[in-house]
């Protein structure tokens, strides 16, 4: 269940969004607020997983709510300017709806935010067995031991999490997934790649091999790669 506000300027909207809530079984309608001022005061008081929020209003802009505060809960923008769909990109929105939101796009927007939470309750359990990562792929919550792990690779919404023996789909952010795994293993060499560091077998200019894949580095991602290899060889000498 998704504890989710509706922030509006306009009533009618307010009460078109408050109507298709009602129709998704997964979501409950905590509050609803006609600007990010009175939103404020419901995120304070109330336990919030989505919002769906207008970008122009009176007061405060929805995109000024998300740079100028902490907002960790997921959000939906409904809006009626696609001019801002990059800036949404930018702040991580889980989506962008253009008025007006017919009922369809509304739910597939919704389940989107349902299977992203879905996949964020598996962070406590990656933290409590530090040397595997629990993803849910398939509709099925799987176990990946750390060490099997090659790479893992983004593909929009979705990561891949190849191991030595398969492929793992997962609807994930990239980020979500490295804030899982111990530094001293993994590296972000690009912003679609995430390699497991003793997995690595050649290393050139501005890619690297592992296991016939081939992986791109980015040139910030250059030095600190050498350097985390030049530890990881260290390291081992000692042993």
């Amino acid at each position: 269940m998704l504890n989710c506000i509706i922030v509006d300027d306009e009533p009618l909207v307010r009460r078109q969004i408050e109507s298709y809530i009602e129709k998704i079984p997964f979501l409950n309608l905590v509050g609803t607020a006609r600007n990010p001022v009175v939103a404020q005061a419901i995120l304070n008081t109330e336990a919030v997983d989505l919002i769906f929020l207008d970008i122009k209003m009176p007061q405060m802009s929805g995109i000024e709510l998300l740079q100028q505060y902490d907002i960790f809960q997921q959000v939906i923008f409904i809006t009626a300017y696609p001019d801002y769909a990059l800036q949404g990109f930018e702040l991580d929105v889980t989506d962008y709806l253009m008025k007006p939101v017919t009922f369809e796009r509304f739910l597939k927007a919704c389940e989107k935010a349902n299977a992203k939470m879905s996949g964020s309750s598996t962070l406590k359990m990656n933290r409590e067995q530090p040397d595997a990562l629990y993803v849910r792929s398939n509709h099925r919550l799987e176990k990946i031991l750390l060490s099997d792990i090659l790479f893992i690779e983004a593909m929009l919404n979705y990561v891949h999490v190849v191991t030595t023996t398969q492929k793992y789909t997962v609807y994930s952010s990239l980020k979500a997934i490295e804030d899982t795994l111990p530094q001293s293993n993994f590296l972000r060499v690009h912003k679609s790649y995430i390699v497991a560091l003793n997995q690595i077998n050649t290393v050139e200019a501005s890619q690297l091999r592992i296991a016939g894949h081939v992986i791109p580095i980015s040139r910030r991602s250059q030095s600190t790669l050498k350097q985390c290899l030049a530890q990881l060889q260290m390291d081992r000498s000692k042993e």
